[in-house]
């Protein structure tokens, strides 16, 4: 059972789920390609680049396996970090604002950062895979959580 599904509400459900890109192995994998490439002319930089690139690749492993990002019926959380947490939890009806930011690559690729403003608060989280995804399901729960507000009135 994941972090947030143990930390929901009552009557809370979640309803989307974003993950990470994965061009957070990137690094990793060219760092140890570098190392196996350059390796016949020197196996201390072989070994060296091969070292780093595959506590990279681990360390992305850890990232992603630790990042969870959900809307739920109630609130969006955002949770990242294994031993140091950063939690961001927004209640669908006090969210300020959401930006995404694409580049030219996150464009190609499919990633982005989201900035999400709260009561001044700014949260930023990066690389989100599908942001506008993210946003859509975020702007479809305040709307059903504004809908279910006029039904219950």
């Amino acid at each position: 059972m994941s972090f947030i599904e143990k930390n929901l509400s009552n009557n809370e459900v979640v309803l989307y789920k974003a993950k990470l890109h994965w061009i957070i192995y990137l690094r990793g994998i060219f760092w140890a390609a570098l190392g196996l490439l350059i390796g016949s002319a020197s196996y201390a930089a072989c070994g060296l680049l091969f070292t780093v690139g595959v506590i990279s690749f681990i360390m992305a492993i850890i990232v992603n396996q630790s990042s969870e990002f959900a809307v739920t019926n109630k609130r969006v959380i955002l949770k990242t970090g294994l031993i140091k947490r950063k939690f961001c939890e927004i209640q669908l009806n006090k969210s300020e604002g959401l930006q995404i930011e694409e580049g030219m690559l996150g464009r190609i690729l499919g990633f982005g950062k989201v900035r999400i403003t709260s009561g001044g608060v700014v949260e930023l989280f990066s690389p989100i895979a599908n942001p506008f995804e993210f946003k859509k399901q975020i702007n479809n729960a305040i709307e059903g959580s504004f809908n279910m507000n006029l039904v219950s009135a």
